[in-house]
């Protein structure tokens, strides 16, 4: 594959999957209790590395973005994960704007740029199978009644998933391959599905059908049952084309 369509791919990749993987951590991160230190310190190891892949990823990225991987609710879905205690890179969606409005690369840095996805994508592998070894653990765990966890099974299921495809991705690009995110219907709505109920069981009487609406209710601090995170996760998630390449 040519090295000017690789970054293009590449590019689109991380700037969603990197993220992904920090807000899923961020996500999980609250929800730990001190009866599993262990696996606190390795979701916070996670997010850490996350934030470190998408600080790389923006840095690589200026001029080849083509798609936003920030909503109108990412700042401040960022501020109430920091209200509850995970501490958020501040700097990383100011700069990740910025990058999307850059309209070219900077002339003679495409072999670079070509080089640091490779690493990154390397590197994004391994982060990527951690996580999903804790998420295991965290979801064993649960279903042998030995941990209780704020985060509902579906919703853990869906961030595992969402880990597996970049991890998947990941591998690809690491070879030099072309690889893309896709958008999983089924997936998606049983994960929107399973966040309706949980704005229900906290006492609304019926919960917004569109990712948006239950987007706008989180960042008003309407769901406080749940980690805001994980509304913002679902709509990103379905602002994915559902192909970002054709052959996919």
């Amino acid at each position: 594959m040519l090295r000017e369509d690789y970054v293009q791919y590449a590019a689109a990749v991380h700037i969603e999957g990197a993220r992904f993987l920090r807000d899923g951590a961020a996500a999980l991160l609250p929800c730990c209790t001190f009866a599993f230190p262990y696996t606190a310190f390795a979701v916070e190891r996670t997010l850490t590395r996350a934030e470190s892949l998408l600080a790389q990823t923006v840095e690589l990225s200026a001029g080849l973005l083509e798609h936003s991987g920030i909503t109108k609710y990412t700042s401040v879905m960022e501020a109430r994960m920091r209200l509850a205690g995970v501490e958020l890179d501040a700097t990383l969606t100011t700069r990740q704007t910025e990058a999307e409005r850059a309209r070219s690369v900077a002339p003679g840095r495409r072999a670079e740029i070509y080089d640091g996805f490779r690493g990154l994508s390397a590197r994004a592998c391994d982060y990527a199978d951690a996580f999903l070894q804790t998420a295991d653990e965290i979801r064993s765990r649960i279903t042998e009644g030995r941990m209780a966890f704020a985060v509902p099974m579906p919703a853990l299921k869906f961030l595992r998933l969402i880990g597996a495809d970049y991890k998947a991705a990941a591998a690809h690009l690491a070879k030099g391959e072309q690889a893309c995110l896709l958008r999983r219907p089924d997936a998606a709505e049983s994960y929107a599905r399973c966040l309706r109920h949980a704005v229900i069981a906290f006492g609304g009487e019926e919960a917004p059908a569109s990712a948006d609406a239950l987007a706008a209710r989180a960042s008003s601090g309407l769901v406080p049952s749940l980690p805001p995170m994980l509304f913002e996760i679902l709509l990103r998630y379905e602002n994915l084309p559902a192909a970002l390449c054709g052959d996919a």
